[in-house]
């Protein structure tokens, strides 16, 4: 069997950048991510949310949650796996539903409460305990 040489300083740095991109857990496409998330507000909103506001819902979502994603698979090489492909519970985050809701307030949109409970699949009492739990977080 054939001895390898020791490589040097420089020559290891470019090894091993060539085995990270090499890596078969590569994160998915962005626009993986997007029609994702696309397909699963589009099923939950049920035609109840206007178009355009639920694109720019997704379009927001979308940016987080693969920036998140893309942080994570760089930061944790040993989580690579989990973080190629997107989870569906992490769309449902409490972090993901303030962002919808800080979202909506912004824009100053009608009807804020009824659009977050289709979009959060939350009834009155649901979404009264997630707006103290929002509160609570925010100010802890």
């Amino acid at each position: 069997m054939k001895k390898l040489r020791r490589l040097g300083r420089g020559e290891s740095d470019i090894l091993r950048y060539m085995l990270f991109w090499k890596t078969e857990n590569r994160i998915a496409p962005k626009r993986d991510f997007h029609s994702k998330i696309r397909d699963y507000y589009i099923g939950v909103s049920n035609n109840q949310v206007p178009v355009e506001l639920l694109n720019e819902i997704i379009a927001r979502v979308t940016d987080n949650i693969y920036s998140d994603y893309k942080r994570f698979w760089k930061q944790y090489p040993k989580s690579r796996k989990r973080y190629s492909t997107l989870k569906m519970e992490d769309v449902e985050q409490h972090s993901i539903n303030f962002l919808i809701t800080d979202f909506l307030e912004k824009k100053k949109v009608i009807g804020i409460r009824n659009l977050s409970k289709i979009l959060f699949k939350m009834n009155d009492e649901e979404y009264d305990k997630y707006l103290d739990h929002k509160n609570w977080y925010e100010t802890k």
